[in-house]
C-alpha cells in the first residue's frame, strides 16, 4: 500500500469517528500539570514545585504526624493568593482560630462541617461525600480537601474505589486539587501523588543553652531543664508519571505525574516552637 493511500485512510477513519474519539490515529501530547506549592521548601522541593492540579493527592499519616500542619500550609498559601478553597471536615476536627493563626484567610474558605460528633461514623462520612461530590461538580475552587484523618481506616475502606475515580475525573474537569487527608492511603491508583507523613520527632533544647545564645546569665534554677523547641516531620512522596516532566538535575529524583510509579523519595522538614519571655 502506498503513502498516499496510506494516509487518505487514516483521513477517512479519523472523519468517521470524529463525532467520537477527535483525532482518533493522532498522537496527542500532554502538558505537566500546573503545580500548587504547599509553601513548605523542604516538600516543594521534593515535588518538584507542589502538587498537581486537575487531580487526586493524599496526604496520610498517624496522628501528630504533620499532615494537618502541611494541608493548612497549603490553604494559607493559596487563598492568601485570592483563590477559593473549600474544606469537607467529616469529624468536626478544624479549627479556625489557630487555622486564621497559620494564616488562612477564611473569608476565601468554605468550611462544611459534615455533622455532630455524636452522631455515628458512617453517617458523617457519606454526608461529607455527597457534598464533596456537590463542591467538585460545582467548581470554582482552587483546592478541595476532604479530611478524613480522624475517620477510622476500616470505614474509610468502605468507600468503593469507583468514588476515588469520579471524583479525579471532576478535578480534572474542573481543574481543582482535590486533596484527601486519611490515616492510610486508601484511593490507590486514582491518586497522582500520595504523600506518607511519619509520626513526628520532638526536639528538645536545654533552657541554658537557649540562654547563653542570647549572651544572657545563666539561671541555675533553669539548668538541666529542656524545652521543647520544635518537631521534625519526616514525609515521603510517591509519584505517578503523567506527560513530559522537566530535565532533572544530577543526582535529583525524577518525578513525573500520572499512571505509572516513578519513584518513592523523602525528605525531612522542621517546625521551631517560639517561647514568650
Amino acid at each position: 500500500m502506498s503513502t498516499r493511500s496510506t494516509a487518505v485512510l487514516r483521513q477517512e477513519i479519523e472523519s468517521s469517528l470524529a463525532a467520537r474519539i477527535p483525532g482518533a490515529l493522532s498522537v496527542h501530547f500532554r502538558e505537566s500539570p500546573e503545580l500548587v506549592a504547599t509553601g513548605i521548601a523542604e516538600v516543594d522541593a521534593l515535588l518538584q514545585g507542589g502538587l498537581p492540579l486537575g487531580g487526586l493527592s493524599e496526604v496520610a499519616g498517624p496522628a501528630c504526624s504533620g499532615k494537618t500542619t502541611l494541608v493548612s500550609s497549603l490553604l494559607a498559601r493559596v487563598t492568601q493568593q485570592g483563590a477559593a478553597c473549600a474544606y469537607v471536615d467529616v469529624a468536626d476536627a478544624f479549627d479556625p482560630h489557630s487555622s486564621a493563626a497559620i494564616g488562612i484567610d477564611l473569608g476565601r474558605l468554605l468550611w462544611v462541617r459534615a455533622g455532630r460528633t455524636e452522631e455515628q461514623g458512617w453517617a458523617r462520612l457519606d454526608r461529607a461525600l455527597r457534598a464533596t461530590d456537590l463542591l467538585l461538580s460545582a467548581g470554582g475552587f482552587r483546592v478541595i480537601v476532604l479530611d478524613l484523618g480522624d475517620v477510622r481506616s476500616e470505614q474509610v475502606r468502605r468507600v468503593p474505589l469507583a468514588s476515588w475515580y469520579r471524583y479525579r475525573l471532576q478535578a480534572e474537569k474542573s481543574q481543582a486539587l482535590f486533596l484527601l487527608v486519611t490515616q492510610m492511603p486508601c484511593a490507590k491508583s486514582c491518586a497522582s501523588v500520595v504523600l506518607h507523613c511519619a509520626e513526628a520527632q520532638e526536639r528538645w533544647e536545654s533552657a541554658s543553652k537557649k540562654d547563653e545564645r542570647k549572651d544572657e546569665k545563666q539561671d541555675p534554677q533553669k539548668d538541666g531543664l529542656l524545652l521543647l523547641n520544635g518537631f521534625q516531620f519526616h514525609v515521603s512522596a510517591d509519584c505517578k508519571r503523567r506527560g513530559v516532566s522537566r530535565e532533572p538535575a544530577p543526582r535529583e529524583p525524577i518525578l513525573m505525574f500520572g499512571k505509572k510509579l516513578a519513584s518513592t523519595v523523602e525528605t525531612f522538614w522542621q517546625r521551631t516552637t517560639h517561647w514568650a519571655k
